[in-house]
Parts: structure tokens; C-alpha cells; sequence
């Protein structure tokens, strides 16, 4: 048995493996990297992927997105690196796997192929989302539709990329709407939309908030905003802002 993971992902194909108990080693090979994960009766026994070995290993083949993999039957393990059963180690890994942000707050997410064969499995919340993505949305969109943290919603869409549900597309941070709400000191934004603009146009220290005219703030970066701007008092006076008015933010660089 050969193939790649254009339609199913590792995931997917050692559940198979290890519902039909079967004895061999699982091989992938991808972006020059080759991994070999062994059953004994559906059960992984020993995994290697490069330098790692063990757990370290497994992870790093659950969590490809592209490759090749060949199964040859009834190959022994050299040693033995892993133990208990395949669920384990997909529940430890899922977990691991989803404290990795690999959605952007701007990047564009859409439903894949596998999504409405899956559907009665999900959880509320990441069945809502997904239902939400439509033709495709970005995370902040989402957030500010479902009312929900723009950190959780990352790390839902996270878990759902990596369960090769939804399809995600990198795009170039961009101009954020966002909705000003009171603060007690400055400006300050989502830390995780400001962390997004950083790490694409380099340091900056000041944001252009667009509304009726169009102002120059300092910010800082806050856990669990949001969609949201929060200003100072004295900043919604002098500038002539409202709270609950959605205003255009972008970096000033």
C-alpha cells in the first residue's frame, strides 16, 4: 500500500492501520525528509522521523501536510520507542499539535473536501465555525461575526487545518476593521494581530486609526481583544471617536 496525503493525512491513514491491527511499518517521505512509523497489531511500537525518536518522531509524522507513505507488512521495529495504543498518542499529539498557530489572523480559511463528512463529529463551536467559513473567510472576520476570542478561533481553525477539514491560504496582513471600545490607557490591539502585522512589515510603534478622519496612535499589544480598539478616555475626546464605531487599523510603517 502507497500513496500521498493529497485526500487523506498520516492521521488518517495509521487510524486505518491500526483499526485493521495491522503488523509493519508505516515510511513517509517528505520535503526531503523520510520517517517510519512501526505497528505490531495496530499498536505504534517505535517511531523515528530524522534525529527524533519515539513520540518526538510520531508527532513529527502526524503532523505533515504533504508527502508520500508506504506501508510494507510484517517488518519488525528495530527497538521499541512507544507505548499504548494509537489513540494515545493521536489525543497527545492533537494537543501538542493545536499550540502551534498555523492560521494567521488575516489569512484566508475555506472548507476542504473532507468537511461535511465529519460534520456530526466536531464540537459546537468548531462545527459552527466551519459552517461559517462558507466560500472563505479570514479569522478575524469569524471572530467578529461568532463573537469569539480571536485566539480561540486561531487554535479551532488550527485543530480543524491539521484534521485536514479546512483548507488555509497565507495572505499578506492587511487593514483591520475593528470596533473601539473604552480603555483606561492608550491605544491597544488583539497581541496576536499585532504580532501578525510585526512579523510581516518589522517594528513599528504607531497604528492609523481611520473614522471620520484619519489619526495617528501609539499601541501596544493585549491578550483576548479581539476585534476590538481599546482607547483611553481622553483619546475618544480629542480624536472625537465613539465606543461601538467599527474604524479601519492598519500599521504606521
Amino acid at each position: 500500500m502507497e500513496g500521498d496525503f493529497r485526500l487523506l493525512g498520516p492521521i488518517d491513514w495509521l487510524q486505518l492501520l491500526a483499526q485493521g491491527g495491522r503488523t509493519g511499518v508505516f515510511v513517509v517521505e517528505a520535503g526531503g525528509g523520510r520517517g517510519e512509523v512501526y505497528l505490531e497489531r495496530g499498536r505504534p511500537v517505535h517511531a523515528v522521523f530524522g534525529e527524533r525518536v519515539g513520540r518526538e518522531a510520531l508527532l513529527e509524522v502526524l503532523a505533515l501536510k504533504e508527502g508520500r507513505f508506504q506501508f510494507q507488512p510484517a517488518v519488525r521495529p528495530p527497538v521499541s520507542s512507544l507505548e499504548g495504543p494509537l489513540e494515545a498518542h493521536l489525543l497527545q499529539a492533537i494537543r501538542l499539535l493545536d499550540e502551534r498557530v498555523e492560521v494567521g489572523p488575516f489569512d484566508l480559511v475555506r472548507p476542504g473536501s473532507r468537511a461535511q463528512a465529519v460534520q456530526g463529529t466536531l464540537d459546537p463551536v468548531e462545527l459552527s465555525l466551519l459552517l461559517a467559513l462558507e466560500s472563505g473567510q479570514s479569522p478575524l472576520d469569524l471572530a467578529s461575526r461568532q463573537a469569539l476570542p480571536l485566539g480561540e478561533v486561531l487554535r479551532r481553525l488550527g485543530h480543524l487545518a491539521r484534521l485536514r477539514l479546512v483548507e488555509v491560504f497565507p495572505r499578506v496582513p492587511r487593514t483591520a476593521r475593528l470596533r473601539v471600545a473604552l480603555g483606561r490607557q492608550g491605544a491597544q490591539v488583539d497581541a496576536l494581530l499585532l504580532s501578525a502585522w510585526r512579523e510581516h512589515y518589522g517594528p513599528f510603534q504607531q497604528v492609523r486609526v481611520k473614522a471620520h478622519k484619519e489619526v495617528l496612535l501609539s499601541v501596544e499589544g493585549v491578550g483576548g481583544l479581539g476585534v476590538e480598539i481599546r482607547l483611553a478616555p481622553e483619546l475618544l475626546l480629542f480624536h472625537g471617536l465613539k465606543v461601538g464605531e467599527e474604524v479601519l487599523v492598519w500599521p504606521a510603517v
